[in-house]
């Protein structure tokens, strides 16, 4: 059972780290103004987190879906999840009425400003980055065991 929950957490949050990714890629320019509407780096650090993290997003969401690396990448992406959840915790204490932006001009599954909704979508994707640690790749992984047939 554990092996089948690996297989459908690595998918699920793989291919939605790679949606982000593609999706902010697509507008970079909106995505830098989220991450500077949140006040929480300095303005020479914007442009080349709008650049960098959509891609770190894709190839950590491409390793989970291969199954290469699969604990670090569950690790990077949970790790990412927390620091992405503690910056909307700030912004909501700060007050700042701000977008997302998480998933470009997608608004999945929270819509309007950041807020409650936010916090709980990204709490329930750790628990799917933690359950990936936990069990590890499952079946069907690029670096699962292979047996050989013994005769």
């Amino acid at each position: 059972m554990g092996s089948v929950l690996s297989i459908i957490m690595r998918l699920f949050l793989g291919g939605l780290f790679i949606l982000a990714g593609v999706l902010k890629l697509n507008d970079l320019q909106t995505f830098a103004e989220a991450i500077k509407a949140f006040k929480l780096l300095p303005e020479h650090v914007i442009a080349p987190a709008a650049y960098g993290l959509p891609w770190i997003e894709i190839i950590a969401g491409g390793l989970l879906i291969l199954g290469l690396w699969t604990r670090a990448s569950a690790l990077l992406i949970t790790l990412l999840l927390a620091g992405f959840t503690a910056g909307i915790v700030s912004v909501i204490l700060r007050g700042i009425d701000t977008k997302c932006s998480c998933f470009g001009e997608l608004e999945w599954p929270c819509s309007g400003d950041v807020g409650r909704c936010q916090i709980i979508r990204n709490s329930v994707l750790m628990l799917a980055g933690v359950i990936i640690l936990a069990v590890g790749p499952g079946r069907f992984a690029a670096e699962s065991p292979r047996r050989l047939p013994v005769d």
